[in-house]
């Protein structure tokens, strides 16, 4: 795998990482929204759809106030599916599975993705 690809990877890991440390350091769980971007990000990154994941990310990171009011009320009448605890061991899987490829010198392509396509790949119901 190409070096830039690599640390592409490795920053998208903390990133996702620093994303649960926020939500530890509030003491809180996701909100539907955030776990839906975590969960989409740690899916992306499970396929290896590392620009997907950091659209996700992004959209994490979206001030209340800026995020769509259509798809946050849609999300809001589904339960929650992922704890902190099942995002970050689907993360330490992912990252896992890395190394082992990265140890046996095997590429992964990085794809270019947008929101909208992510959602739609993964299968999200909006």
């Amino acid at each position: 795998m190409q070096r830039s690809a690599q640390e592409h990877q490795a920053r998208l890991h903390q990133l996702y990482s620093a994303a649960l440390d926020l939500l530890d350091r509030q003491n809180r769980e996701p909100d539907r929204w955030e776990e839906e971007c975590l969960s989409y990000a740690l899916g992306a990154m499970a396929c290896g759809l590392y620009p997907a994941a950091e659209v996700e990310l992004a959209a994490f990171s979206r001030p209340v106030a800026e995020r769509p009011h259509d798809e946050v009320s849609l999300l809001e009448k589904k339960p929650s599916r992922f704890t902190k605890e099942m995002l970050r061991h689907g993360l330490d899987y992912v990252m896992q599975r890395n190394r082992e490829t990265q140890t046996h010198n095997e590429a992964m392509p990085m794809p270019v993705a947008g929101h909208l396509a992510v959602r739609t790949f993964l299968g999200a119901s909006l």
